[in-house]
């Protein structure tokens, strides 16, 4: 446990560190989150054999149930980014984002990546590794949640004020609370995975509208 904990301080340490201190291009920051959130896990907790994998050992109803809430989820990211957007700098995310290197071409591949790629590092390192590591005690709902949330902030701090900030790590941290209780029956991340793919689409289409149409 002490160790995931530690593991995972410096990670999330490290990738706050290069998203907000080093100028370097998305494809950077993707290879050094590959690299900590997976590869060095791999090599580390190689012992524990990864059982949140076996994604064919998902029940059924832990998949309907993660569809459904994934709609929601992705209703829920429309409705508040109509609300909210006159509060977003969508200017200086424009800029944020063409400065690592996500353009108008880019943006379909990288839009591939995050939907697929990332989502499933995220998945197994927030949703399966932590909460292995810390056992069966209810830690294991609260702290990934909130490092899960932590993580964030490098990507939102650029574009909200800080009352929209403070909103957003909120929703992310009950969000990856509800996450992990959608992997409770099952075992296996499949269910909280299907629910970030569908909050990721939900992402996407608004980037999509940013990105061209905006």
């Amino acid at each position: 446990m002490i160790r995931g904990i530690i593991l995972s301080l410096f990670s999330i340490t490290f990738l706050l560190w290069i998203e907000q201190s080093v100028d370097v291009t998305y494809i950077w920051k993707t290879a050094a989150k590959v690299t900590l959130f997976l590869l060095v896990p791999l090599l580390l907790f190689r012992k524990m054999g990864f059982p949140f994998f076996r994604l064919v050992q998902t029940d059924r109803k832990s998949m309907l149930i993660a569809i459904g809430s994934g709609v929601a989820i992705m209703g829920i990211i429309f409705a508040a980014f109509i609300i909210l957007q006159p509060f977003i700098d969508i200017a200086a995310l424009l800029v944020d984002l063409a400065s690592a290197g996500i353009t108008t071409t880019t943006f379909p591949f990288i839009a591939l990546y995050i939907l697929f790629g990332n989502s499933m590092l995220e998945e197994f390192y927030f949703r399966g590794l932590l909460p292995n590591l810390v056992g069966k005690s209810r830690i294991r709902f609260i702290l990934p949640s909130f490092l899960f949330a932590i993580y964030h902030i490098s990507i939102f701090l650029p574009w909200f004020s800080s009352a929209l900030l403070i909103l957003a790590v909120t929703g992310l941290w009950v969000g990856g609370v509800i996450f992990q209780l959608a992997n409770e029956k099952s075992g296996t991340i499949l269910p909280s995975w299907t629910i970030h793919m569908c909050a990721d689409i939900g992402v996407l289409l608004i980037g999509v509208y940013i990105m061209y149409f905006y």
